[in-house]
């Protein structure tokens, strides 16, 4: 169990005070990932009751609410207890310490919950499950990138909201180097205006708006980026490692502006006239 356990000293404790397992010595195979009950359960196989598995895949770009919604289909936890833990649980991850407390930021954690397919038991509790989802996180966003994106001058919390413009922007992850230089040409322009229509699009479906996207665009909305420079107060949908790999080494372009093609290939343009040109060409 060597390394699976950081505190062995607070892990021995709380066993004591939740008891009703008996640890019994043997061979194990336990991780830094699971939880101090799921390491519990796993070393008493004698008392302890065989605890049923879920298999879920939490796909790239998936907002917050759609997680919480996947656990809750699964019979996990219950919004209240999501929406507490998501907003207030003191965890002891570094990088969480460091989000910003934005005005305007949906929640907390958003961005942070990394997509992937995963074992959950199914009475696991909120502070479990979301856990899980952090840990993995703090794997893929590894040391070196967030060493490497600060010496760009990018934040963890700045690097995971460009990763999930990226990921709501592309349909191929070939496109996230050059989708990732579009945005940061522009941020480090003097026009900083990232004009993302998935921004649009979440700031709809944070509203309920079922209006015309034309009208949206122009919405005083924090999360509408036609209307507010940089980046959006928090990321907008939680993106998977090519975007995060994306968001810290994008490309190194002069591009300004991209635009989809029927067969899901961007076109990517230096001047608006460039960028009309190529819209009119592809929609007509």
């Amino acid at each position: 169990m060597t390394g699976a356990v950081s505190f062995p000293a607070a892990f021995t404790l709380y066993s004591r005070l939740r008891g009703g397992l008996v640890l019994s010595e043997g061979e194990y195979t336990v991780s830094g990932n699971m939880s101090y009950d799921e390491i519990r359960y796993t070393l008493a196989p004698r008392t302890a009751k065989a605890r049923k598995q879920i298999k879920l895949t939490i796909r790239e770009g998936l907002t917050t609410e759609g997680i919480v919604s996947l656990f809750l289909e699964n019979g996990i936890g219950t919004p209240e207890g999501f929406a507490d833990v998501i907003d207030n649980y003191p965890f002891s991850y570094e990088f969480i310490g460091d989000i910003p407390e934005a005005e305007g930021r949906t929640h907390r954690l958003d961005g942070y919950l990394f997509p992937d397919t995963y074992y959950f038991y199914a009475d696991s509790t909120e502070v479990e499950a979301i856990s899980k989802l952090l840990s993995a996180f703090d794997r893929r966003f590894t040391p070196q990138m967030r060493a490497d994106a600060l010496a760009r001058g990018i934040s963890v919390d700045e690097a995971v909201r460009v990763a999930s413009l990226i990921e709501a922007e592309a349909f191929h992850p070939a496109d996230m180097g050059k989708i990732a230089s579009v945005f940061y040409n522009r941020l480090g322009s003097s026009y900083r205006f990232l004009e993302s229509d998935a921004t649009v699009k979440y700031l709809m479906g944070l509203d309920g708006e079922t209006g015309a996207f034309s009208e949206a665009v122009k919405a005083d909305h924090p999360y509408n980026t036609y209307q507010k420079e940089g980046l959006p107060p928090g990321a907008i949908g939680n993106p998977g490692a090519d975007a995060l790999y994306a968001a810290v080494y994008p490309e190194k372009t002069d591009y300004f502006y991209f635009v989809s093609t029927d067969d899901k290939s961007m076109v990517y343009s230096r001047t608006y006239r460039e960028h009309l040109d190529a819209v009119k060409k592809i929609r007509g």
